[in-house]
Parts: C-alpha cells; sequence; structure tokens
C-alpha cells in the first residue's frame, strides 16, 4: 500500500468502524470516516459523489443499507481501480450452525442479517472481482462498553434482566476484541491479495467459557449459570489472518 493512503469507511458510528479507523490512522492511513443515511436508490448517486470528493484510496463498507448501495460502491471502487472491503458476518451460514467453517464451506443464509449481508456479498462479487470480502464474529469491546453491539451489551443486558448471566455451554462462537479484528483487516489489505477472508480469535471456547474468562479478565463480580439450551457451532477457521482470544 502506498502513502499517504485515504480511507474511506461507511458506518463510522457503529461498532467496528470507529475503532478500525484508528487502526488505520495508527499506521499512517488518512480516515474519511461518513455516517450516510442510504435508505433507497435516491441516495447512492450523493453517496459515490462524497466517495469521489475524498480521493479515496480504499473504501470499506460497514455500514447498513440497500443491496443496491453496497454494489454501487463496489463498482465504483473497481472502476477507479481502487481497494474495495465488505465487512460481512459469521451470520451467513446455516441457523442449525454445523461448523467449524472454512472459506469452502456452502452458505445456506434463509432469513434476516444473514441472508442480507450474504446477498450484499454476491452483489458485491457480482461487479468487482478483485473485492475484499471478509466474515467477522461477535465483537469484544475491551472497554467494556454496554452502549455498542458487543458481547459485553449483551452480558450486561442479561445482568439488567436477570441479576445474572445465564448462556449456553453449548454455543461456540465467533468473537474477539475489536482491536484484533480491526488490525487482522489492516493485515489482510496489506498483505494478501483479494478475496474471502474470516476473522475469529475463538477456536475452542463455549459461550460460558467466555463469559468465565471475560470475568476473570476484567475481575468483574458476574454470576455465571451454564446452560445447555442453545447448541450450535459458529466458528471460522482461517489461518491467514490468525489471532487469539
Amino acid at each position: 500500500m502506498k502513502a499517504p493512503s485515504i480511507a474511506y469507511l461507511t458506518g463510522i458510528t457503529g461498532t467496528v468502524a470507529p475503532v478500525l479507523a484508528q487502526t488505520l490512522n495508527h499506521h499512517g492511513l488518512r480516515i474519511e470516516g461518513r455516517h450516510c443515511r442510504v435508505n433507497g436508490d435516491q441516495d447512492i448517486g450523493p453517496s459515490l459523489a462524497d466517495v469521489a470528493s475524498t480521493h479515496a484510496h480504499i473504501i470499506i463498507h460497514l455500514a447498513l443499507g440497500p443491496i443496491a448501495w453496497a454494489k454501487a460502491l463496489a463498482k465504483y471502487a473497481y472502476e477507479h481501480h481502487l481497494i474495495f472491503v465488505y465487512v460481512s458476518t459469521a451470520s451467513v451460514y446455516d441457523d442449525q450452525g454445523s461448523g467449524p467453517y472454512t472459506v469452502h464451506s456452502p452458505v445456506h443464509a434463509k432469513q434476516g442479517y444473514g441472508l442480507y449481508k450474504y446477498q450484499c456479498e454476491e452483489a458485491v462479487k457480482e461487479v468487482n472481482p478483485l473485492a475484499y470480502i471478509v466474515r467477522i464474529g461477535w465483537q469484544i469491546d475491551p472497554k467494556q462498553s454496554p452502549v455498542t453491539n458487543n458481547m459485553f451489551r449483551f452480558f450486561a443486558e442479561q445482568i439488567k434482566q436477570q441479576g445474572k448471566i445465564s448462556v449456553s455451554s453449548k454455543f461456540f462462537p465467533s468473537c474477539s476484541f475489536l482491536p484484533d479484528t480491526t488490525e487482522a483487516m489492516y493485515q489482510m489489505i496489506q498483505h494478501h491479495p483479494p478475496g474471502l477472508y474470516f476473522i475469529n480469535g475463538n477456536h475452542r471456547l463455549s459461550l460460558h467459557d467466555i463469559a468465565i474468562k471475560l470475568k476473570r479478565q476484567f475481575q468483574l463480580s458476574w454470576t455465571i449459570e451454564a446452560t445447555d439450551d442453545f447448541n450450535r457451532n459458529d466458528l471460522l477457521i482461517d489461518p491467514r489472518l490468525p489471532i487469539q482470544f
């Protein structure tokens, strides 16, 4: 990657983008972050004009919005010889959660968020054969924020509702600390060719194990109860971007 480089990030007020902006800035990139409200086709043109105004070298699409928006950004990047990254999710896989998954595992997304993200992936690939598509798992904020959409918020909501954390010892989620996720994204762009990638730091722990690990690591006074009512394996396996939870 040639310096100076400008990275354009959509969804800058979300969970991942602010931390990604810090990581890229640490590595010398200038950040153009946007919280764009793209609700339909009529908003896509102004969004592309905004990208053009920044003279960005990299577009990283993290925001939710129409599938057509992801496709338009990917096409713009391809036509203007820019790096394009689409940030997807482990939720694209089958609701039965029969992982662990590799980049060669078939996707059977059936509904909701997972299906939407997979449809965005497919739209991106249709117009940009040089796109990076990166599937990430449940994010963990080391600042323990109960506000952003991360695992600490889930635990905080459980404690608020029932005074304790009740989580399955048979649910194996992909997850990683936010700074590890964003550093892996930078390394992906910097050192690997375009294609499909996974970022996951958890290779064997159940959600119950993770709750205990976080309690110990952050010296928290949580009461944690193991359940067995949710049996699912969402682990993503990709040795190209190794991180440890």
